[in-house]
């Protein structure tokens, strides 16, 4: 019946695109236009696909699924030609018309963009293939030989301070190199931004430009580098007048918009002045003067005040940033500025509610959400209190609950001065939290307690670091054991138990994601934790609890230890011993604005020893889910090749995933994707002698691969996305049929809806 099914959809699916790619693409044409199919640029008699010269293109041809079929064109051509407003016109893409003036146009484009490249002998030609009101464009190209530069002058009667500054921080352009217009014009912003970071304050990237003297028969370029003299009219007459640098005399800090001079106050803060409404409540002033790097005394320098307006919005507290110089002196050769910051305060109540929800017709997972509420200067000081209600409920008498507060402060809280041995530019934020969160499950209660104290820094713009000092998780179970044993005999009954989970953990993020929407990016994430070691290394000199049986002996584990407990709450509670680690790398094609193409591949290991042999359920990984493995739900992904029980949670020491998602636009915000994931999760083997099939083996592992695959829908509301995604098991390891081809369908498809991207 499956199978037949299947047949029948498959036939259905056939027909329907037959008939949509059979639609008349000359429908809505007149006899004169032609549709334009498809753009071919030949490179010196070779075809390319080089991406940017096709952007240059200024048509393009209708949109197509996979390349193939013009899909939202034959809806477009569904609707009747003398109706304009037909709801297949407003959702479908209106026939690209072949025009002469825009191919002459992109001609001239790709011919530009291969000079600047140092081709100065480029040429383009073009040429038009009309077959049944369709109409083919072929660009010729022809490069020729690129130009080389074999000499650098610079200007000898520009300023001798800006000459040596140049000599010293020009060293992108080599005798040698191919002429690149646009590299030349990356460098005059560079060479400008350089000398306005040394304290030429008027200067900019107009006053920078290159002479280029071409030999075409050596195919060779003399480029001079020449900065232009700044020129100031006096009495009608100009005069020349020499860059100078500038020294920050004053710095003033307007803090919300002064109504008179008579309700005024100043404070002066290790040399910033700050000047301030009486009635206005005062900001944290030494807060404020960590963000600002600008001290009177020291040259100008752009790159500090752009440092300190990134600051200063990294509070987000001020809904209006502005800063201003002028001169108020000369002194020598260098003029006296004077520096005016001025802060505007935004609203500092904030509020943000989430939903997502994942369901199976037999399994019925539920929904989850949460509600959050902002303040972003609680103390006055730019710190932002956060609360967070979570709830979740999957109709199966499961319910969770609890409660997050987040205090962020925008500076390191520390006894040492961390700022010291960190740059003093990175961006720095204190973070305290506490949280209290409810499970309830038909065979036990879990009631958590938590709370951490950590540090995140950012440094060279990509990289974001957190260091948790401090996290300290209680986890308290109520329930039957018999039940517990009942409903998951593969989890350990110390999962089970209280215990206290005291861990540090480091993580560093790597994200190179640029304004470029066209430009290629990664992302990559590393994190580290530990937990147990300090507290194992005190209980012999602490004369710690051991658990022992009823005659008062102590119950050691397989490999020998002594298990410690500390007494919390009148229970004896074990602590947990483990180190964890996982590895989240990413990347990203953008095939163009409205395609691209998603990879993710993690890895995670977590590793019990000492005081214990397990890890905590809640820390070890799991399979499935919205943002994981998508054809089965969240813990529903059995560990290694053990056999499915709907009544067991699956976890796992040992993770390793990878998925591919492409990513295509479909009608206006309405977005789509196919997706393949495939993984799986294991336990190690020292940490689990009761179940082998779930246990990690170098020999079998790939094996034991899960593989789903499936398609989603994305609607982009601007401030959110939201996702649905429908996946389909294709492989499942614990089955002797592995392979599950003939069971794809809606009946057997897990569906996942959610918030943003899956990754």
């Amino acid at each position: 019946m499956k199978a037949k099914f299947n047949i029948q959809l498959l036939l259905i699916l056939i027909c329907t695109v037959l008939f949509l790619s059979n639609c008349s693409t000359h429908k809505h044409l007149a006899n004169e236009q032609y549709l334009l199919s498809k753009n071919i640029i030949v490179q010196n008699n070779r075809k390319i696909k080089n991406r940017e010269p096709y952007a240059l293109i200024q048509q393009k041809p209708n949109k197509k699924i996979f390349g193939l079929i013009p899909i939202y064109l034959n809806i477009y051509n569904l609707a009747p030609k003398i109706d304009k407003d037909h709801y297949f016109k407003k959702i479908g893409e209106s026939p690209t018309i072949f025009n002469h003036r825009l191919t002459k146009k992109s001609a001239n484009q790709i011919e530009l963009y291969y000079k600047n490249k140092g081709y100065l002998d480029a040429s383009v030609s073009y040429q038009i293939e009309k077959k049944k009101h369709k109409a083919n464009v072929i660009y010729s190209l022809n490069t020729g030989l690129p130009y080389v530069i074999n000499k650098i002058i610079i200007n000898p009667d520009i300023n001798k301070n800006i000459a040596e500054s140049i000599q010293n921080i020009s060293t992108e352009i080599n005798k040698g190199d191919i002429y690149n217009f646009n590299h030349l014009e990356e460098q005059r912003s560079i060479l400008a931004s350089k000398l306005q970071n040394q304290g030429y304050y008027k200067f900019n990237k107009e006053f920078i430009y290159f002479l280029a003297d071409t030999n075409q028969i050596s195919k060779e370029i003399a480029l001079e580098l020449v900065i232009k003299s700044m020129k100031k009219t006096e009495d009608d007459s100009k005069i020349q007048n020499e860059y100078r640098q500038g020294i920050i005399g004053s710095v003033n800090v307007f803090i919300e918009p002064i109504n008179y001079a008579g309700n005024q106050d100043t404070i002066t803060t290790d040399g910033i002045n700050f000047i301030f409404n009486k009635d206005t409540p005062l900001f944290n002033l030494k807060r404020l003067t960590k963000k600002i790097l600008i001290r009177p005394g020291i040259p100008y320098n752009k790159g500090i005040f752009d440092k300190s307006y990134e600051a200063l919005s990294e509070l987000k507290n001020f809904k209006k940033i502005s800063f201003e110089f002028s001169r108020i002196s000369t002194d020598d050769n260098k003029d006296i500025l004077v520096s005016n910051i001025f802060l505007t305060s935004g609203n500092k109540i904030a509020y943000s509610v989430e939903l997502e929800a994942t369901t199976n017709p037999e399994l019925k997972e539920g929904i989850s959400g949460s509600a959050s509420l902002s303040h972003y200067n609680i103390l006055n000081g730019a710190e932002h209190l956060q609360l967070t209600f979570k709830g979740s409920n999957n109709f199966r008498n499961i319910k969770e609950n609890g409660a997050v507060i987040n205090l962020t402060i925008p500076s390191l809280i520390s006894p040492i001065q961390l700022n010291q041995i960190l740059n003093k530019t990175s961006k720095t934020k204190t973070i305290f939290t506490a949280s209290i969160i409810e499970m309830k499950r038909p065979e036990f209660t879990r009631n958590s307690i938590s709370g951490s104290y950590s540090y995140q820094w950012t440094t060279r713009q990509k990289f974001q670091n957190k260091l948790s000092l401090f996290n300290l998780s209680y986890v308290n179970f109520e329930g039957d054991a018999s039940n517990l044993n009942n409903i998951s005999e593969y989890l350990i009954a110390k999962d089970y138990s209280s215990h206290l989970i005291p861990t540090s953990s480091y993580t560093l993020s790597y994200d190179n994601k640029s304004k470029n929407q066209l430009k290629n990016y990664s992302f990559l994430r590393f994190h580290l934790e530990s937990s147990g070691s300090l507290l194992r290394s005190l209980a012999r000199t602490l004369n710690f609890n051991q658990i022992k049986n009823e005659e008062g002996i102590p119950i050691l584990q397989e490999n020998g230890n002594a298990t410690y407990t500390i007494n919390m709450w009148n229970n004896e509670n074990i602590f947990t011993q483990y180190i964890k680690t996982s590895l989240d790398y990413r990347y990203y094609w953008k095939m163009n604005q409205k395609n691209s193409i998603a990879f993710r591949t993690m890895s995670g290991l977590i590793y019990a020893f000492g005081n214990t042999n397990q890890s905590p359920f809640h820390k070890k990984f799991i399979a499935g889910g919205a943002n994981d493995l998508r054809g089965w739900q969240a813990f529903k992904r059995p560990t290694g090749s053990l056999a499915n029980n709907s009544d067991t949670l699956f976890t796992g020491g040992i993770k390793l995933i990878t998925s591919l998602e492409y990513r295509f636009s479909l009608i206006k915000k309405l977005n789509g994707s196919v997706f393949i994931d495939a993984g799986n999760i294991w336990e190690i083997s020292s940490n689990n002698n009761e179940y082998e099939e779930a246990n990690f083996k170098w020999n079998r592992f790939l094996n034991e691969i899960a593989v789903d695959l499936g398609f989603g829908l994305r609607y982009d509301f601007k401030y959110f996305i939201l996702r649905t995604d429908l996946g389909f098991v294709a492989r499942e390891p614990s089955d002797n049929d592995k392979w599950k081809w003939q069971e794809l369908n809606i009946r057997n498809s897990q569906l996942n809806i959610g918030l943003g991207y899956p990754f």
